[in-house]
């Protein structure tokens, strides 16, 4: 394929205006002056448009497409009570059909690539099937990091805290857990039947919920699969105060990314979701390790966590990704949003600021570093070709000045008209090319009511209450809010 007369950004601060670009074998094979008008059925006109490296969604969960709008103004931990205790169980085509949704959303807003860290009920081989066959079949460069608990480490500090009546877990769970050996198992027979698939553009990660959910025999054990199988791993860190008290009370006092590196997780195949609450020793601990950060800074601040220290991060030289996280806590799967909130969060009148130029860069090659997928996020020759075209003639790009800024600061998606991923026409005049948009929004409209339907589990009510219970207490202890 030959995308003709194209202005190309090959990545921030390099852009080629009036080019041929020439696809082979799903890579950018070429860079060539404009040739003049071209026909054929394997050259798409780029006159007029703008090619952008393909944005990467570093971080979300695709099952909370028909739960959007749940615990506003809630904290993490009741809000994701509530989410547990009221979403239901899914089957394998619920889960494809959420994981198409999500792809959809992002495919049409110029968004190449997603990892996807996917919860909600226990998933056993056709969870993994229903997600990997939605990513298959929409088109996009998907992984798939499942996330998996053995242990709740908050009900242990509300026990330690005299909180009375704490139960396994103050999470409510909608089935049992799956046992440690056999959600690793599980995990390495998806990774036999579909990591590298479709011409290597499907992923299967290892993963785990987070620290504070997980026993040093779940993340040592993923994060030596990940190791054997070639693929990377992803999970959460230090998303709220409640999670940095619970791992430092597991931990003797200490930090739960040292735990990490301890347990020989930590380093540059792995990928960790928030990390709102680190210390200085825990950024440069990150550093020294070549760990990579995913910020989420929709779902942080929805959800009353807290603002990541982004700008120490990136002058320690650590990557830091963009995520939307999922669409019940951020709301929309929009890069775009996403992306500009990375930005202008982190512009206060005494500090740095994170420049247009590097928020996209943490849309595209940080957050790529996540999938572990090598020149992804570039156009540079070689580079996987996942390719979002936008109109120039529309609000975000006509009036631009400065390009990136522009980007990152005025762009909503709007102006995206084709995308390819691979090559491959994926999104072509705004319309998806290998699905129905409409299939999609019935299906999830039905899981909507469906899961609306579903009567919160009789401990329910006693749940919440005792994550408001643990909450008091670690304020009292420690002087400061603990937002529940």
């Amino acid at each position: 394929m030959i995308v003709a007369g194209v202005d190309l950004l090959v990545a921030p601060s390099d852009l080629r205006p009036g080019v041929d670009v020439v696809i082979e074998g799903g890579r950018v094979a070429a860079i060539e002056p404009a040739a003049g008008p071209r026909g054929g059925d394997d050259v798409l006109d780029g006159r007029g448009l703008l090619a952008v490296p393909g944005l990467v969604n570093a971080h979300t969960h695709s099952p909370e497409n028909p739960m959007r709008g749940l615990g506003d103004g809630l904290a993490l931990e009741p809000w994701l009570a509530r989410l547990m205790g009221e979403s239901g169980p899914y089957s394998e085509e619920d889960h494809y059909w959420c994981a198409l949704a999500t792809a959809a959303e992002l495919l049409l807003s110029g968004c190449t690539s997603v990892l996807d860290h996917v919860g909600m009920t226990p998933i056993r081989d056709g969870g993994f099937d229903g997600v990997m066959r939605a990513y298959r079949d929409a088109g996009i460069r998907g992984g798939m990091a499942p996330l998996f608990s053995d242990h709740d480490y908050t009900a242990d500090l509300a026990r330690s805290l005299g909180v009375s009546g704490v139960g396994e877990t103050l999470i409510p769970q909608q089935v049992p857990a799956v046992p440690t050996p056999e959600a690793i198992a599980l995990t390495e027979d998806a990774i036999d039947r579909w990591h590298g698939s479709e011409g290597g553009r499907l992923h299967v990660l290892a993963g785990a919920s987070g620290i504070q959910w997980a026993s040093e025999e779940l993340l040592m054990g993923m994060a030596d699969l990940a190791r054997r199988r070639g693929t990377t791993m992803q999970l959460h860190v230090l998303e709220t105060r409640v999670q940095d008290a619970a791992c430092r009370a597991r931990f003797g006092g200490g930090s739960g990314v040292a735990a990490l590196d301890r347990m020989g997780v930590l380093g540059p195949d792995v990928s960790m979701a928030h990390c709102v609450w680190l210390d200085d020793k825990d950024i440069a601990l990150i550093a020294e390790r070549g760990g990579v950060v995913v910020h989420n800074p929709a779902a942080n601040t929805r959800l009353r966590s807290g603002r990541a220290r982004v700008l120490d991060l990136l002058a320690a030289g650590v990557p830091v990704g963009v995520g939307t996280d999922g669409a019940a806590s951020s709301d929309d799967q929009q890069m775009w949003f996403a992306m500009r909130l990375a930005s202008l969060l982190h512009r206060g009148p005494d500090e740095a600021y994170v420049s247009s130029p590097e928020a996209l860069s943490m849309a595209t090659t940080s957050g790529a570093r996540a999938l572990g997928v090598p020149g992804l996020g570039t156009l540079d020759i070689g580079a996987p070709a996942d390719i979002a075209l936008l109109d120039r003639t529309t609000f975000g790009l006509a009036g631009a000045r400065e390009l990136e800024a522009s980007l990152v600061l005025s762009e909503t998606g709007t102006s995206v008209r084709h995308v390819l991923v691979a090559g491959d026409l994926v999104i072509k005049d705004r319309l998806p090319t290998r699905f129905s948009i409409s299939d999609v929004h019935a299906a999830i409209a039905e899981q909507r009511t469906r899961r609306l339907a579903v009567s919160p589990a009789p401990e329910h009510p006693a749940t919440l209450a005792r994550i408001e219970a643990t909450r008091a207490a670690l304020a009292a202890r420690d002087g400061r809010r603990y937002f529940a």
